[in-house]
């Protein structure tokens, strides 16, 4: 294995960021633009500034993917496609995307360019990324939420690299799935302006604490087991982030990485097994830089959800240095487990994890020493009260020194080779990154005073100055006697270098702007006048009251209750009916859900299916093989927030989502659960009211089958309709309410 089979993808949140991270180890950074990426609040650099970032970044072999990875309005699109053309000329290595739609407009436009699928697609298989190899996706980030058995699975299933998070913040949503900053603040998430909800506080039955607060994940022990199952880019979270942060990870995974491909599993194994060593005194400094409550192993190697979670605070936790030991009169004492340096800022904590009180440090003091420090009237510390460091200025002092190490030694490590015949043009060779350029200059005279020696040449083809260069090799072949104007070795050295970054730096030429996607004529369907969602048989039996003409009725499979073919074949009675599967299907509740469809197929046939609610990516899969005939509708969480998205959906199949005119918002759909964080996981569904410090209420719907949480709004939703099909979607209305609101519409 060579060292770069594996990237390390770095966050830059600002240009500082990009150039550190590159420098700092990183092979790769993705960044976005001022729009149209998952960080707007990031230092984004704007056009020209990435332009720049990009020819510097290809002269080092170095590659820089373009955040475009939120939903776009059609309005929105020429603008994306102005800002691209410009970057896409300037070889941009791939845009990450999340948008179908985007997607299909920049394959269209910019077919040169690399596709990377975004873990917001929400994509669990190398069977599903397959879907999108023709719209010109040549890398997926599957959800975080897989484990490394289901990494292992995608390799096998597809060639297409990919791309897994690796290490920094986890959402607690499955990727995409997720509403809740919009419904509560009109802050989309898959529109960049996450304002993080899930980090609140919230109370329930269970008590307050912050039940959708991930801990930060760390995988560097798990190296090992990431490479082998053929992850290609190793990525690390953190655009909102410092460069400081970026950088220094950047280093880390680059080396541990190296380290295990150079010298085995054995050694990798021998350096984690070692307490005193040098990587878990490197684990501390990740954790010094940012935790939420100690590090998670994320999805890939954690079984209990439970571990993953910190429900007492939300923000950055520090590291353990020490425990309060005594406290007198506006003294407080601890024992430090680590070395303190001056201006470190520690934190008394209380045991809800709440701040108590806030100390920067006068004096250093060595690990084992007894510390004592002043505190002000009114706070409360106790014996046996934690303190944590939660700035460590000696590890930002060293970051920032490696950084500018860094950037001191950013010299591009070239080759060249001078060769001088008499009555021969000199020819001025120079190589790098896998290019060879050669230039001629003018004919070798012979001396009429002083010769040129071959050192003569050398020096002056070494005064690079303060260029970004370096010789790594200098071949010269000078003939003796012979003379060279000074002049003349600058203009050849200086006309050399440019032409082998003309050479080096790829460049591409972008055609003519398409704004308007290609459509293909779908067969008529059926219309219906409405559609009927109900989730169990008890709705079912209200539903089919409607004296409503040309009604669809919707059983959603996936809200965890057990359907019987044979009792719904009696009840419809020949009445035509859509489906949909749990929207996350993978992994046991996968395999569990589809064992009880297989013994069940024979009876589900005989049940007049006529569509299908397409709600994910497997789901799509599955209709294929076992309702081939039946019409396809993309649902809410398919999105299709422009034409082409649309279209592109067409082309797989898909119909356009039918709006729901009543229902609850499912607000998040997350492999999470709360009843899991609480301790109370019994395996039985039921659900769990939720409500944050502002009193927004959800409810938490727990599908233990499959093994997934829905929020939903407390409150069902109404919406205007504008004469086409009505949809009713109930969740766990009683027979009345549902009477009263299919009567609102003259469904009975």
């Amino acid at each position: 294995m060579k060292r770069r089979d594996v990237e390390i993808l770095a966050p830059a949140g600002s240009l500082d960021s990009l150039y550190s991270s590159l420098r700092m180890g990183a092979d790769a950074v993705y960044v976005g633009l001022p729009r149209f990426g998952a960080r707007a609040f990031a230092d984004n650099p704007d056009v020209e500034q990435l332009r720049e970032a990009l020819y510097d970044a290809h002269l080092r072999g170095k590659k820089i993917y373009l955040t475009t990875n939120t939903l776009l309005r059609d309005d929105e699109l020429p603008e994306l496609c102005d800002m691209i053309a410009p970057l896409y000329e300037a070889g941009l290595d791939a845009c990450i995307v999340q948008d179908i739609g985007v997607l299909s407009l920049l394959h269209k436009n910019f077919p040169d360019m690399d596709l990377h699928a975004s873990t917001q697609m929400t994509l669990f298989s190398g069977e599903e990324a397959e879907l999108y190899r023709s719209f010109g996706v040549t890398r997926y980030v599957p959800a975080r939420e897989l484990s490394i058995e289901e990494i292992r699975e995608a390799r096998r299933q597809t060639d297409m690299e990919i791309e897994v998070f690796v290490h920094g913040a986890l959402c607690y949503s499955y990727s995409g799935q997720c509403l809740m900053s919009e419904v509560i603040g009109g802050r989309s998430g898959n529109r960049g302006m996450c304002a993080q909800p899930c980090r609140l506080p919230f109370t329930c039955r269970y008590g307050r604490g912050h039940f959708f607060s991930t801990k930060d994940i760390c995988t560097l022990p798990y190296i090992p087991e990431l490479v082998d199952a053929g992850i290609d880019s190793f990525k690390i979270e953190g655009r909102m982030k410092s460069r400081e942060y970026s950088a220094f990870l950047a280093y880390l995974y680059r080396f541990y990485v190296d380290f295990y491909v150079e010298e085995g599993r054995e050694a990798f194994a021998a350096l984690v097994g070692n307490e005193d060593s040098r990587f878990w005194k490197d684990y501390k400094r990740c954790l010094e830089l940012y935790n939420r409550g100690g590090f998670s192993n994320s999805f890939l190697f954690e079984k209990k959800k439970k571990e993953m979670m910190e429900i007492r605070r939300n923000g950055h936790a520090g590291l353990l240095v020490g425990t309060v030991c005594e406290v007198g009169k506006g003294l407080v004492s601890f024992d430090t487990l680590e070395e303190l340096q001056y201006q470190d800022v520690l934190e008394f904590r209380n045991e809800d994890g709440t701040r108590e009180y806030e100390y920067t440090v006068k004096n250093p003091a060595q690990k084992g020493e007894r510390v004592c420090a002043k505190f002000k009237r009114g706070c409360h510390l106790y014996c046996g009260q934690s303190v944590y460091r939660m700035k460590n200025t000696a590890l930002l002092t060293e970051i920032k020194k490696r950084i500018a190490e860094a950037e001191t030694e950013d010299k591009l490590p070239l080759s060249a080779t001078w060769v001088a015949e008499q009555g021969k043009p000199i020819v001025f060779s120079v190589t790098g990154q896998g290019v060879t350029v050669t230039i001629q200059g003018a004919v070798l005279q012979k001396a009429q005073k002083q010769p040129l020696t071959t050192a003569d040449v050398r020096r002056r083809l070494d005064a690079m100055g303060n260029e970004k260069y370096v010789w790594e090799t200098l071949t010269i072949q000078q003939a003796p006697d012979s003379f060279v104007p000074l002049g003349e070795i600058k203009r050849l050295r200086r006309e050399g270098v440019a032409a082998w970054e003309r050479a080096a730096v790829p460049t591409r030429k972008a055609g003519k702007i398409t704004l308007e996607p290609d459509r293909i004529k779908t067969p008529p369907v059926k219309q219906y006048a409405a559609v009927i969602g109900v989730s169990d048989e008890r709705q079912l039996r209200v539903a089919l009251e409607t004296d409503a003409g040309n009604c669809l009725i919707h059983l959603r499979l996936g809200d965890g209750n057990d359907w019987r073919p044979d009792s719904l074949e009696k009840l419809l009675n020949g009445r035509e009916a859509a489906i949909s599967l749990p929207r996350i299907l993978r992994g046991t509740g996968y395999r569990k859900w589809m064992k009880k469809w297989n013994e069940q197929e024979k009876d589900w046939q005989q049940i007049a299916v006529s569509a299908v609610f397409i709600n994910s990516h497997r789901s799509l899969l599955f209709a294929r093989e076992y309702y081939p005939q039946a019409a396809y509708y993309a649902d809410d969480n398919m999105y299709q927030e422009n034409e082409w998205a649309k279209a592109a959906y067409e082309s797989m199949g898909l119909r356009p989502c039918i709006p729901q005119t009543y229902g609850r918002l499912a607000v998040m759909v997350t492999a999470g659960c709360v009843k899991a964080t609480a301790g109370r996981c019994d395996g039985r569904q039921e659900m769990v009211e939720m409500k944050n410090p502002k009193n927004d209420t959800f409810a938490v719907v727990c599908h233990c089958d499959t093994c997934y949480n829905t929020i939903y709004t407390k409150e069902p939703v109404r919406r205007q309709n504008n004469g086409s099909t009505l949809r009713l979607e109930f969740t766990w209305e009683s027979e009345d309410q549902m009477r009263k609101v299919m009567g609102e519409w003259n469904l009975l």
